[in-house]
């Protein structure tokens, strides 16, 4: 009856809040500009080779260029985990396929995706460094994509019943569903496993900004703050690897405040929970933008167009589909089968292509008889050597390899000396009797050594993961229940994420070669530095997602101990927990091709492994030896969930859902 003060006092167009936002985004407008002209500038065969300096004045600038990649590869992130997962969890039938793609996807080195993407996005972007600019994006979204679109793909398969019987009864188009019910109850999950993909993202920045160019003799280093470690660790300057520490610390704070503590206070209300939690995260740039009027009246902008979009998906009088169980009736069985048939033909003929790929013409096999290995007379790949083998005649190819069979037509004196040389005691004649594959193809006889050296990673991953998981569950489970200590944990956590992995190598690198240790144990640690991480968050948010009126309940009815755990903490994160098993092991094979070779100015450890096979072979462009250490690596990976973790997803979303 009585309006306040408040309301019937004229409002004015900005806020005392606005003299915070506006020059805020001014301020991002200027760094964006700043930012994209510095990736658009021409870079070709005639342009020099691209370096970084180790000056730190410089490190603002490259911190910048950093997280713009970072920012771009979010974004592709988000889009293809909304897309991809929502078919996945939805249609049946792509499902069978779409989840052990992903499985096989997850699992690829960053630097295998490098070596086959380079070529193709420097031809799009001819003459312009934004080919390399999309070459460092995509290595960093395919080390933060997998991650986001596991944990979307675990909310969609895991909702209550009872929210999906009132989105039918509501009568949500399938658009409709996906804002008011999917995306809502996914999100606070899919923030923490967010956070995680951006700073696991950090750990391979460092091989995402140095990339090695066909054509080139030297790497190319993009202005950024990996390309500065990877500089700084070539030179071994210990002191600029300090300055790149520190610039990554204030990096996370920076995303954390603006970007990440908003969107952990915002997604709280999207918690299913019958009574409000006690305490809840808070954020001053969330409540900033909430009171400016400046920052309202933008967000009403594309209100227009959201409401057209709202109303041309809508259902209309039309009755919502309730859910039926997959029928078994003829036509159901003949798209089964169809679908099938289907799936066998493309995998035929995929298979067919690899090979011809892998194992040129003949499939590795001439005259009834396995050819042998046609091996790489410059082991090293180095530039010196390849020009002393081009004097002689041989023909050396872009990736500066020297077959077997390119020396054996041209054999002689000079040819054998630098033979011994190189290569050391080798009969060449000999060696050039055996009917070998082509140049750059690999022999069959090949395959089981590659899969061995799988089997040794395969058994480092299993124990560092399963010692991670022993150690991190407890840990984060005590953190997310408790929000006071997880909103002081969360930058601190991030920062552990963040930071480059790669500037504790060669202290681990120091400490073997000082005391002498075997490296095959020692460097094993290097593959867990970062995907530990992937268990934390995941437990975290598993832990702060619970709702509050079940730990209400648990209080009340006492549970205590073990049953306290077995009752409603490890059913609870049990989903959470299954998602962050997945990617970190998978990330973890993924981070095996720099933790199984590490160097720290001219000392460089080997560990004999699948990730060390892979290492070595890339050369700047995918080559049959990449091809097969990343098949081969994929398949180990693919075997892994299919045995281990796909059951225990299962179990998530026919016992352990909420409702």
């Amino acid at each position: 009856m009585f309006p306040t003060p408040e309301s019937v006092r004229p409002r004015r167009p900005f806020s005392r809040w606005d003299f915070l936002v506006i020059p805020g985004i001014v301020v991002l407008l200027v760094l964006l500009d700043i930012g994209f002209k510095g990736a658009a500038v021409p870079f070709g065969p005639g342009t020099p080779n691209l370096t970084v300096n180790l000056n730190p004045a410089n490190l603002p600038y490259y911190g910048l260029r950093t997280l713009l990649r970072m920012a771009v590869a979010l974004l592709c992130s988000l889009t293809f985990t909304f897309v991809y997962a929502t078919v996945a969890a939805r249609v049946p039938r792509a499902e069978r396929v779409m989840i052990p793609i992903l499985d096989f996807l997850q699992s690829l080195p960053i630097l295998g995706f490098l070596t086959a993407t380079t070529t193709i996005f420097l031809g799009l972007f001819r003459g312009n460094l934004l080919g390399l600019e999309a070459v460092s994006i995509f290595a960093i979204f395919t080390s933060q994509v997998w991650n986001m679109t596991f944990s979307f793909y675990a909310s969609l398969t895991t909702q209550p019943k009872e929210l999906q019987e009132a989105a039918i009864a509501l009568r949500l188009s399938p658009w409709q569903r996906f804002w008011k019910l999917d995306v809502p109850y996914a999100m606070p999950g899919l923030v923490w496993n967010t956070m995680m993909s951006v700073s696991g993202g950090w750990f391979f920045v460092v091989a995402s900004e140095v990339i090695s160019v066909t054509g080139r003799d030297q790497s190319q280093f993009l202005p950024g703050v990996g390309s500065y470690v990877g500089l700084a660790i070539q030179q071994a300057d210990v002191r600029a690897m300090v300055y790149a520490g520190i610039t990554v610390l204030l990096l996370v704070l920076f995303y954390d405040q603006l970007f990440f503590r908003p969107l952990v206070a915002w997604s709280e209300k999207f918690k299913l929970e019958l009574s409000e939690g006690k305490d809840v995260p808070q954020s001053w740039v969330l409540t900033a933008l909430q009171r400016a009027r400046f920052a309202g009246r933008l967000a009403r902008l594309p209100v227009p167009l959201w409401e057209w979009l709202w109303l041309k998906t809508a259902t209309g009088s039309r009755p919502g589909k309730p859910q039926k169980p997959r029928s078994d009736s003829r036509t159901e069985l003949a798209l089964n089968q169809g679908f099938n048939l289907l799936l066998a033909v493309g995998s035929a003929v995929l298979l067919l292509a690899l090979g011809l790929f892998l194992f040129g013409p003949g499939l590795g096999v001439q005259g009834g008889q396995i050819l042998g290995a046609n091996p790489n007379l410059n082991r090293d790949f180095s530039p010196q050597v390849a020009q002393q083998f081009g004097a002689l005649g041989v023909k050396v190819g872009p990736t500066r390899a020297v077959w077997l069979s390119q020396v054996c037509p041209l054999a002689g004196p000079q040819l054998e000396k630098l033979l011994e040389a190189t290569v050391g005691p080798f009969n060449l004649a000999t060696a050039c009797q055996r009917r070998v594959v082509p140049p750059g193809k690999v022999a069959l006889g090949e395959i089981p050594h590659v899969f061995k050296l799988g089997l040794f990673t395969a058994l480092r991953v299993t124990v560092l993961v399963f010692l991670v998981m022993l150690f991190w569950i407890p840990v984060g489970v005590w953190i997310g229940l408790r929000p006071r200590v997880a909103q002081w944990v969360q930058p601190l956590a991030q920062f552990a994420a963040a930071f480059p992995a790669n500037l504790l190598f060669p202290v681990f690198v120091v400490f073997i070669v000082h005391f002498k240790l075997n490296p095959e144990f020692w460097t094993a640690p290097l593959m867990v530095l970062g995907t530990q991480w992937y268990v934390t968050f995941n437990i975290i948010a598993g832990a702060t997602s619970l709702p509050s009126d079940l730990k209400e309940v648990a209080q009340v009815t006492h549970l205590k101990g073990w049953n306290w755990w077995r009752r409603l903490v490890l059913p609870g994160i049990f989903p959470a927990f299954v998602t962050g098993g997945i990617t970190a092991t998978g990330n973890s094979w993924n981070t095996s091709i720099v933790a199984e070779v590490v160097s720290w100015g001219s000392t460089t450890l080997t560990a004999t492994g699948l990730g060390a096979y892979i290492a070595h072979w890339s050369t700047g462009e995918f080559n049959p030896h990449v091809g097969l250490g990343v098949l081969v690596m994929g398949l180990w990976v693919l075997a892994y969930n299919r045995l281990i973790w796909r059951p225990l997803y299962r179990l998530a979303e026919e016992k352990y859902r909420l409702g």
